[in-house]
């Protein structure tokens, strides 16, 4: 899923600027994706400065915010001369329906600013999908160790996700889809002594916490 910026695109974004030079210009990879759930790939954000002093001290102060996908890595803003910064993440479509990535900022010279790019999670066809092999009780990436599942309903009280015989202490400040659904399978990993959850599946959702583990 990953679309380097081309120079086509690059020259486009420069017009743009001519006819708006007094606010930032955000741009995506792509215009729009729509793809399975559990679909795995990485989108390209860049941002054009376009006043000489920007009152953003730091590349930290824009934010990137998720909805119905997972945010599983990415790299640092790289300024490529000119105003011209570039970042790339890494996303998982994580709950079936229309959800979005957005960048923005706030700053005292022009306000708070957005862009949106829409992301929409489709139900998967295939038996061989991600989505299709966890549901099975195949856990469909490669298996770091010990991998046991279990399946049941879902029960989420103060930081911890219990599902059948297994319970894992959520990671912190990770908020699961919200309503869950009334039965899910919940794939763990057990090494030495501790469980580390790696992947819940269930109608409509498949969420990751694999790329959390060190």
């Amino acid at each position: 899923m990953r679309i380097r910026l081309g120079a086509g695109i690059v020259v486009g974004m420069l017009s743009l600027l001519a006819l708006s030079a007094s606010a930032c210009t955000f741009l995506f990879s792509y215009a729009s994706i729509e793809a399975p759930i559990g679909t795995v790939g990485e989108v390209g954000i860049r941002i054009q400065k376009t006043h000489a002093n920007c009152t953003l001290s730091s590349m930290d102060d824009y934010n990137i915010e998720v909805i119905g996908i997972q945010l599983l890595g990415e790299t640092s803003w790289e300024n490529l001369g000119g105003g011209l910064y570039e970042k790339w993440v890494q996303i998982s479509l994580a709950v079936v329906g229309d959800g979005s990535l957005k960048i923005s900022k706030t700053c005292t010279k022009e306000g708070y600013e957005e862009k949106v790019l829409p992301i929409t999670s489709l139900v998967p066809e295939s038996s061989d999908a991600l989505w299709s092999q966890a549901w099975n009780g195949v856990y469909p990436f490669d298996e770091p160790g010990d991998v046991r599942e279990a399946y049941g309903a879902p029960i989420v009280h103060d930081g911890t996700l219990a599902v059948g015989a297994l319970s894992i202490l959520l990671p912190t400040n990770m908020q699961l889809p919200d309503p869950l659904p009334e039965s899910v399978r919940l794939y763990a990993l057990y090494d030495s002594g501790s469980v580390f959850p790696l992947l819940l599946v269930g109608d409509d959702v498949f969420y990751r916490f694999d790329h959390l583990i060190n």
